[in-house]
């Protein structure tokens, strides 16, 4: 009598071969889900810094450009926060002035005694504004000094923007 019996199933071996390659797979995508969430983090807060500079910036830089003169007895130059006061005119001819300084921590713009509003983004803060007047027999220019900080979750970042414009007529 020969009887023929059949095994089947998965041997010890299989299973630790199966449980090992499970295991890499999964340490694999798990590390690249973590990855992707720090940079898009780091892309998050360098997109919030940029904006906010070049928001602030591009809006000084085109005032101070407009401007006849410095009011340097309303301005504060070479100390954070710094304030920097333009007497300018206005499209209709009107003589006002421009004030930019912090509250806050962003930067406020005032046009006339009238409060124009923030020009930094609120999801970032200004840790350092400086203004330097540079002044010679040909020129009249301003430096400006921006840092600005942002954080998304326990990271932070913290990044320095200069820049410097000439008054209008003296270039």
């Amino acid at each position: 009598m020969h009887t023929n019996i059949r095994k089947t199933g998965v041997s010890l071996i299989e299973m630790l071969v199966y449980i090992a390659l499970l295991t890499s797979v999964t340490t694999l995508v798990v590390n690249g889900l973590v990855t992707m969430s720090k940079t898009y983090n780091n892309v998050k807060l360098s997109k919030n810094i940029t904006a906010s500079a070049t928001s602030a910036l591009s809006r000084m830089v085109y005032e101070i450009r407009q401007a006849q003169s410095i009011d340097t007895g309303q301005s504060t130059f070479v100390t954070s926060p710094g304030q920097l006061t333009l007497n300018t005119t206005l499209a209709n001819g009107a003589v006002t002035t421009v004030r930019f300084y912090v509250s806050g921590g962003v930067i406020k713009v005032m046009t006339g005694g009238v409060d124009g509003g923030q020009i930094t983004l609120s999801n970032t803060i200004v840790t350092n504004l400086v203004f330097n007047q540079i002044q010679n027999s040909l020129s009249n220019a301003v430096k400006i000094s921006l840092t600005l900080q942002s954080s998304v979750g326990s990271k932070t970042k913290t990044e320095t923007f200069y820049t410097t414009a000439v008054l209008r007529n003296f270039y």
